[in-house]
């Protein structure tokens, strides 16, 4: 498996398409005992631009058009209908978009209502709440300004994400509150209020969040990492829907505390382990199976650290439970002072093995 460095996914306020492919990614194909596939009444053909109108959407976001033309109303492995406006000005792009998953199954809607990291909206449906993530939530390399709000009503499931770029020279910032406001109206519009005031919750802070219920996060806590390899400083955290990374406070210095520590758990891909061109070396004890890989690659802007001498060390361990993979990587300068980075490769084994998923 060809290394990668494991970002949390984005929004990509760039790629208009992206975006809406994005939203039917979260969306998992329907099987065979999901929800009768039969869709809801649709005057356009695409329930999903029935709800969010060209006339709604351009209310929420002056200027927006659909680009819905492009993509189809279920893209290719979506069980979601998909449908996508957007703009472009001199301070970038904007996306807004809705995926509507109609009928939804019990996990479908499941998984909606356990959204991390969201806080509630009254007024939407039977559950609704409202993410913040990107450049909102501190992510670095010119993220994108992403607000998602997650709704169900009934057996339906939909999920909306207004996506605008990062702060450019001589332009505002991004409003995280307005974007929430105008998104949240915009529900309502399409018909999903649910008959009591709209109440919007505020957008948070600026930056990484303090404390997070991200399951992946869960899994090992900032303290365990801290231990694990000795740093000092309190790590930045920036969950995902998949993901999880934890920075620590001194990216330029060789040393423990230039540590970016990430954890990827994906569902069903058990088998990647096994597959062609695979080069990683087997780990006994360690989940069903694992495998480790190192390299390394030059610090710099590209790698989102001070450009440096010291070259960044990639040590990852690939385990697989049961038909599920989780990659535990750390990324590190190592310091001549210490821990090696054969040091560092056993204290990441330890730490991961006995981790559950």
């Amino acid at each position: 498996m060809p290394n990668r460095r494991l970002w949390p996914p984005r929004l990509c306020a760039t790629l208009v398409g992206l975006a809406a492919l994005l939203l039917a990614a979260c969306s998992p194909p329907a099987g065979p005992s999901g929800p009768s596939s039969t869709p809801p009444s649709s005057g356009t053909g695409n329930p999903a631009c029935d709800l969010l109108t060209p006339e709604i959407a351009a209310k929420a976001v002056p200027g927006i058009v659909p680009v819905g033309q492009i993509i189809p109303a279920k893209p290719p492995g979506s069980k979601a209908y998909v449908c996508t406006y957007s703009s472009k000005s001199d301070t970038g792009m904007t996306a807004l978009s809705v995926a509507l998953t109609s009928p939804a199954s019990a996990a479908d809607i499941s998984k909606a209502k356990s959204t991390s990291d969201c806080s509630p909206v009254t007024g939407i449906g039977d559950f609704a709440c409202l993410q913040w993530t990107g450049y909102f939530r501190g992510e670095a390399g010119g993220a994108s300004a992403n607000v998602v709000l997650t709704a169900v009503r009934g057996n339906e499931a939909l999920e909306m994400p207004y996506v605008t770029g990062p702060p450019m020279a001589g332009g505002g910032h991004p409003d995280g509150d307005a974007m929430a406001r105008a998104l949240s109206q915009a529900a309502v519009d399409a018909g999903w209020g649910n008959g009591t005031a709209l109440n919007v919750p505020a957008a948070p802070r600026v930056g990484p969040p303090a404390t997070t219920n991200n399951a992946v996060c869960a899994l090992i806590s900032t303290e365990e990492v801290r231990r694990a390899f000795g740093a000092k400083t309190q790590p930045q955290i920036l969950p995902g829907e998949v993901s999880c990374r934890y920075t620590f406070g001194d990216l330029g210095t060789p040393g423990p505390d230039s540590l970016v520590f990430s954890v990827e758990v994906l569902k069903g891909a058990a088998s990647t382990l096994d597959g062609p061109g695979f080069r990683g070396e087997p780990l006994d004890g360690v989940g069903d199976r694992a495998a480790f890989m190192m390299t390394t690659e030059p610090a710099g802007p590209k790698s989102l650290r001070p450009a440096g001498d010291v070259p960044i060390t990639i040590l990852s361990v690939m385990v697989v439970r049961g038909q599920n993979l989780a990659t535990f990587t750390a990324q590190v300068l190592i310091s001549p002072a210490g821990p090696s980075a054969e040091q560092m490769k056993d204290q990441l084994i330890t730490l991961v093995r006995g981790v559950e998923f």
